[in-house]
């Protein structure tokens, strides 16, 4: 069964909302044995999704009222197939803390194409509410881009 991790800054905002979208997704497509977690380079241990988050994901049907986010997990990363992250410094942060597993880390917004300066999906804590709903948004693009590839891994 493939194991997908997400991951970004707190795991507070993008990565809960991508495990929240490709779990759907992955239901959607007949995959219930997909495992999808997420998880915060810089994640503070069980703190709640702020209520922009909680908003937007509510606008499309998704509930994150009972996420709670979780740091690092190198157990975790270690059973993972894919870990995707949000933005480069990410992807850089755990293939130097973690170099074994260098080799399954991609940014969300390339894999499985090359990566570009327009690889990185952005962190909008601390913006207006249209921010998070863009974010929102191209995580959702992105994740409808994968789905098919994921659901087709043994």
């Amino acid at each position: 069964m493939p194991k997908i991790v997400f991951v970004c800054t707190g795991n507070l905002c993008r990565s809960p909302m991508a495990e929240a979208l490709l779990r759907r997704q992955m239901q959607t497509l007949g995959r219930n044995d997909v495992v999808v977690s997420s998880m915060g380079v810089y994640g503070v241990e069980k703190q709640k999704p702020p209520e922009k988050v909680l908003e937007v994901c509510t606008e499309h049907g998704l509930d994150l009222s009972s996420h709670l986010s979780r740091p690092l997990s190198p157990a975790e990363l270690k059973e993972a197939d894919l870990i995707f992250v949000m933005e480069p410094i990410q992807k850089h942060f755990i293939t130097m803390f973690f170099p074994q597993f260098a080799e399954k880390v991609a940014l969300l917004g390339a894999w499985p194409d090359e990566e570009n300066s327009k690889s990185g999906i952005r962190d909008p804590m601390g913006k207006d509410i249209k921010h998070f709903r863009r974010t929102f948004e191209t995580i959702a693009g992105h994740i409808e881009r994968i789905a098919p590839m994921i659901a087709e891994m043994p």
